[in-house]
């Protein structure tokens, strides 16, 4: 996938959303934070940056595993 800068900002935002909608479900909680660790940790070493922010930060740098984590997400059912 190509950067595109609106597409990521919207799916950014998607996950962002989803999270914070699923976070009283622990289970959910936990695979967020298991996908946040592997894939978010890389371009947001100390974990300073919002999800959104990193998750564009993921999108623009490593846009291969940008795909792989929204793979993921889909199928374990934490975004659509």
């Amino acid at each position: 996938m190509a950067f595109d800068v609106e597409k990521v900002a919207l799916i950014a935002q998607k996950i962002s959303f989803a999270f914070e909608d699923q976070y009283a479900d622990v289970a959910k909680r936990n695979l967020f934070v298991a996908l946040f660790d592997r894939y978010l940790n890389p371009v947001d070493p100390d974990g300073s940056m919002e999800t959104y922010d990193a998750v564009i930060a993921l999108g623009r740098k490593e846009p291969e595993e940008f795909e792989r984590m929204l793979k993921e997400m889909k199928d374990k059912s934490l975004i659509d």
